[in-house]
């Protein structure tokens, strides 16, 4: 992830930044040939790494992130 084309760790909503997608399946993969701005992109989540964010990211993450969380364990189909 860059933001000013410097590598950033985080990313807050409404920040603009670069994101980097790879794939073991696609050489390159381009926005407007394989995706634009209708698709929607997900983070990989799991079980595990929710369990994860919990031991040791509680405290760093807001409500709203929790709730994005949730969201995604429906997506994901996590338990």
């Amino acid at each position: 992830v860059e933001r000013d084309k410097k590598s950033v760790n985080l990313a807050s909503r409404g920040e603009s930044v670069a994101v980097k997608i790879q794939s073991k399946t696609t050489e390159n993969i381009m926005y407007g040939r394989h995706f634009d701005a209708e698709d929607k992109l997900y983070s990989k989540l799991s079980r595990r790494s929710i369990d994860l964010l919990k031991d040791n990211f509680r405290d760093d993450l807001a409500r709203e992130d929790w709730l994005t969380v949730k969201k995604l364990k429906k997506v994901f189909d996590i338990m």
